[in-house]
């Protein structure tokens, strides 16, 4: 009986530590489980924040470049701008019905489209509010009937590239 007894010990105390391993294995597959779907889903994260960097830089990359060409042609720009402005004055001057007038004013229209296809801007004056981002005030003049701060003339237009002005425009203004 004794020895009945002591089998009996030794299997129950066999099946205790099956059933600890068991429940071991068990918590320890669940623990390694739940650290592998937590990696991937870092992984996971990851790999979308560096999609999300690399889309960006490819956005500020081309911006870059865009905005390298359109400040690399400003300089030449600027150069062209007072052969428009002596095209502009010769005008007021001639008599627009004569077929060589004609010509010139073609050619300035031309030269005129070219800048505008590299994207320069006119900026508005006479009759617009001062703003002095876009615009010269050489002179006020007092004059009745008209607000504080309006342009009364235009002496030299103005340009801009974009939203980037090349040449503000140097203008009267009413005081």
């Amino acid at each position: 009986m004794e020895e009945n007894k002591e089998i009996l010990e030794d299997e129950i105390k066999e099946d205790t530590e099956t059933v600890s391993n068991e429940n071991l294995e068990e918590n320890s597959s669940n623990e390694v489980e739940e650290k592998l779907n937590s990696e991937i889903e870092e992984l996971k994260n990851q790999l979308l924040r560096l999609q999300a960097d690399f889309v960006n830089y490819r956005n500020r990359t081309e911006r870059e470049k865009s905005n390298s060409i359109i400040l690399a042609n400003e300089g030449l720009i600027l150069k062209l701008l007072p052969v428009l402005d002596n095209f502009n004055r010769a005008f007021i001057h001639l008599n627009v019905d004569d077929d060589v007038v004609k010509g010139f004013i073609m050619i300035k229209e031309q030269f005129e489209s070219i800048l505008k296809t590299e994207m320069l801007e006119e900026i508005e004056s006479d009759g617009a509010v001062f703003d002095p981002n876009l615009h010269n005030a050489v002179m006020t003049e007092s004059k009745d009937g008209v607000e504080s701060g309006v342009i009364l003339e235009t002496f030299e237009k103005g340009y801009k590239i974009k939203d980037k002005v090349i040449r503000p425009s140097m203008v009267k203004v009413s005081e």
